[in-house]
Parts: structure tokens; sequence; C-alpha cells
């Protein structure tokens, strides 16, 4: 309740305030304890946030170099926090390998700096599903850094994994009484072997249906989510296997299913609790769509069918001190009092409209 009063006065303050307030809040506590697993009134309900590709593009990691050759990601993040911090657990799709040293790679083949998930877990996420279509892009070193790295950050993950016994338990994430079983799975690789002792997860049904028996019945799950990398790249609308999968967890009773990949936002359909597609979430694509995306939250609560609500962004590029920089951008803040021209912010409003047309009629997201 402190958190989510703090928040609001940051709102009404302006966004100029929150930009300030917002590097200088103390960090949540996100770990787990007795407490999670209680029922207590008022608290009844569990939201979990999803944003969509964190892509990592060679412009964005010049911008996020310092002159000590260090990386800091942090600014990228500063105007989404709130929303991350708000919910329950704040999950985001890692489209990239890390890389402790580099060198470092954009397209076709990512590797990324550490520092990025540090910002990441520090700006308020709790959870990157690996599972996608660029896990394999530097073999076995790039699954083994990037799995220590978001491990050793107390990051909880999915998707792909070093041991095979830990693929085989399903994530739970535990808190107010709720187990919420994360799933997550790819469509393919790139083409790229998964190298051997390492583990990715694929859109396997009959695994996947042994891994949700395992999550109801050994793991007392009492709730079932898939995050899927799936769909055709800058395609606005879902493609016949999306439907076919989406179709497939209908029949499985998963509570809710969200897509990524196309690097472009696709419909929301509320009745049956699909996100088809959360476009990208930041990346240096500034073709119209790929700019920006959704962020959905899904709240969840005994006796009622989920419910999903969007937050569309943007990414704003302005150059600073000479260099690109990378702000994400929610629908909250106002364009202007972060110092948006008005031709920029012309074009953050219509990204944000963009994006609430192809979501189609969803309720948005109110901090």
């Amino acid at each position: 309740m402190v958190l989510k009063i703090g928040v609001l006065l940051l709102l009404l303050c302006g966004c100029s305030a929150c930009r300030e307030q917002v590097e200088r809040r103390p960090l949540r506590p996100r770990e787990s304890s007795l407490l999670d697993s209680i029922v207590l009134p008022g608290r009844e309900e569990l939201t979990l946030v999803f944003s969509g590709d964190v892509m990592q593009h060679l412009p964005q990691v010049a911008a996020a170099q310092k002159e000590d050759g260090t990386y800091d990601y942090s600014d990228c993040f500063r105007y989404v926090r709130p929303f991350w911090e708000e919910a329950d657990w704040a999950i985001v799709n890692l489209e990239t390998t890390l890389s402790q040293r580099g060198p470092y790679s954009g397209y076709p083949r990512f590797a990324s700096p550490t520092a990025l998930v540090g910002a990441l877990k520090e700006a308020g996420v709790d959870v990157a599903v690996l599972a996608n279509n660029h896990c394999c892009d530097r073999g076995l070193a790039g699954i083994r850094t990037t799995v220590r790295t978001v491990d050793s950050l107390g990051l909880r993950y999915g998707g792909v994994y070093v041991d095979s016994a830990r693929a085989e338990r399903p994530l739970i994430l535990s808190k107010k009484g709720f187990r919420v079983a994360l799933l997550n799975a790819t469509y393919g690789t790139n083409g790229l072997p998964v190298p051997k002792g390492t583990v990715v997860h694929g859109i396997d049904t009959i695994r996947m249906a042994a891994e949700i028996r395992r999550a109801r019945q050994d793991s007392a799950a009492t709730h079932v989510v898939l995050f899927v990398h799936w769909g055709e790249e800058y395609q606005r609308r879902p493609n016949a296997a999306q439907r076919e999968v989406a179709a497939w967890c209908r029949k499985q009773g998963i509570d809710a299913v969200i897509g990524s990949h196309p690097h472009v936002a696709q419909p929301v359909d509320t009745a049956a609790r699909v996100v088809w597609s959360l476009g990208n979430f930041v990346s240096n694509q500034r073709n119209r769509y790929q700019d920006g995306g959704l962020n959905v939250r899904v709240r969840l609560a005994r006796g009622r069918s989920p419910e999903v609500e969007i937050m569309p962004h943007w990414v704003w590029c302005p150059t600073e001190e000479g260099r690109r920089r990378y702000y994400v951008v929610p629908a909250y803040v106002s364009g202007r009092e972060i110092g948006m021209d008005s031709l920029t912010n012309r074009a953050f409003r219509q990204a944000l409209e963009d994006n609430r047309t192809v979501a189609g009629a969803v309720n948005e997201v109110v901090l």
C-alpha cells in the first residue's frame, strides 16, 4: 500500500519530478517469504505485468557506454519503473544473450553487456523469460553467461537452462497465497543447434502438457500462464500456427497466453485471455509499429476469470551530448514534461494510438 501511494504521489507531482524521484526510490524487497503463502484480507488479487522484446542493437550498446568503458542502462527504464514496481511480478522477454566483456554484437546474433540485466532488476523486473529465437546466438558460452548472470542477480527465469533437472521443474511464482506456473517456449532458434548440456524449451505440446501436469499436481499451482515466442515478424495479425497453439492452451485450461516475436503488437483477445504479441519493448527499430509496443497487466483473483489490461509505450531516441539515447516512455508519462518538442510529442502520441488500435477494445492500466 505504501508503494502504491508513493507511485500515485509521483504521478500527481508531474513526470519531471518523477524523473528525479524514481532514480532515488529504494528497491522494494522482491524475495519470497512465509507470508507470501498466506492469504490475508485485502490480498486476494495478484498482478503480473508483461513487457515484450528487450532487444539490443549495437547503437543501443553504444548509447549505454560510459566514458570509463562500463555500461549503464538505468536511464532507459526510468519512466517505466513505476509500472513494474507496482506489480506483484514483472516479467520481460530477454531477447539477447549476455557477455561479460564482449565483443558485443547486434543483429543477427545478439550479445549484450550484463549491465542490461542489472538495470532491469533495479527498475523492478522480477522474471526474465529466455526462450526465443536468439537464445542460442552465442552458443554454449552465451547461454551459460546469460543464465548465470540472470540467476546471480536474483531474477527468476525460465525457458532456457544449463541444468536439466531444473528444466524439469516448472517455474512457480508464489505470493499472496497464489502459485502461478509460468511456462516459456519458443518456435525455434533460427536454425542454430541447442548446445549440448543445455535445454531450450520449444513449443512441444507433449512436453508442455507434462509440464502443466507437474505444475498442478506436484507444485500445487493455482494458475498457469504461458509466455510464448511465436508468429511472423512484422505481421500485425496472428497466423494459423498461433491460433492452433492458443486453441490447445484453452483445452489445457491455461489461464493466459502472452506472445512475443513479431516485433510489432498484435490484438488482445480479452475473452480468451490471449495477447497475440506485445511487440518490441526496446530496440533500435524505428519504423512505425516497431518503435514501441504493448505491456499488459494480468489480474488474477479467486472465483473470477483473469483480467487483461494494456499499457502502450514508445521508445524515445533523443540526441543528448552528441549521442543517441533510448528511453522507454509509457502512456502515463507526459511527453512535454520530460522534454519532448511538439513534433516528437506528436509522434509519441501517434505511436500510443497505433498500438491501442492494434490491441482492440481493451481497458488501459491506471496507476
